[in-house]
């Protein structure tokens, strides 16, 4: 995907690279076409800044490495972390995410976030920002898996004991896989909201850039209704 013309300000990139993941509802690529909620606001952003860009899917820690190793110039739709702020700066959070806690609606254990955070097993998805959420506020038992199609799965069949998740992505799987949400105990955690993570050195070479796209966010927030 494309944006049709070049940014009119000369301190603009000619042309950017965006990598992200396969993450419906958020962001998916079938047929060689994108859609998605995050790839529809930064279609909106970019439109209004009139600069040219094209996004490529791959696997979330390669989106990540990418910036970080100059192959790319930024991933999206990301959430904050001390990690990713070491070599490339988050712009304004304009796409929503929810982050919840579930548990099978048959689990005996404490729903008190201290409870939980001691005794519970957790699943979640290796590079993602929850995974890392969990390890830094200190959540004993944490295991990894490649995809929230592991997750849900092993959730539903109480190989694990929860999981923190992004609430449109951990309802879509839900819906996907058979299952409904009245299958699930649903603890509410906190707001998290997402935007892209643009590497330093392109904004070294772009001073302006960064500060253009974030005016431009306000036109194009997605909200979940």
């Amino acid at each position: 995907m494309s944006g049709f013309a070049t940014a009119t300000d000369s301190e603009f990139p000619n042309h950017i690279t965006i990598a992200t993941q396969h993450w419906p509802p958020y962001q998916q690529e079938v047929n060689g076409i994108q859609t998605g909620f995050s790839i529809h606001a930064l279609r909106c952003v970019m439109a209004k800044m009139k600069q040219r860009y094209k996004v490529v899917f791959v696997p979330w820690g390669r989106a990540q490495n990418g910036v970080k190793t100059g192959q790319y110039d930024a991933f999206f739709a990301a959430s904050q972390n001390e990690w990713r702020d070491e070599f490339a700066v988050l712009s304004n959070t304009f796409i929503e995410q929810k982050w919840k806690f579930y548990l099978h609606k048959d689990s005996t254990l404490s729903t008190d976030i201290d409870s939980l955070k001691a005794s519970a097993v957790f699943g979640t998805r290796i590079h993602s920002n929850t995974d890392h959420w969990l390890h830094k506020n200190e959540f004993q038992k944490i295991r990894q898996f490649g995809s929230i199609e592991q997750l849900v799965k092993l959730l539903s069949n109480k190989r694990i004991d929860a999981i923190m998740e992004n609430a449109l992505l951990f309802e879509e799987e839900v819906l996907k896989a058979g299952y409904t949400m009245s299958d699930f105990k649903v603890i509410e955690n906190m707001d998290y909201n997402l935007g892209v993570y643009f590497s330093k050195r392109l904004l070294k070479k772009h001073p302006q850039f960064l500060s253009t796209f974030n005016k431009s966010t306000s036109a194009c927030v997605y909200a979940h209704d």
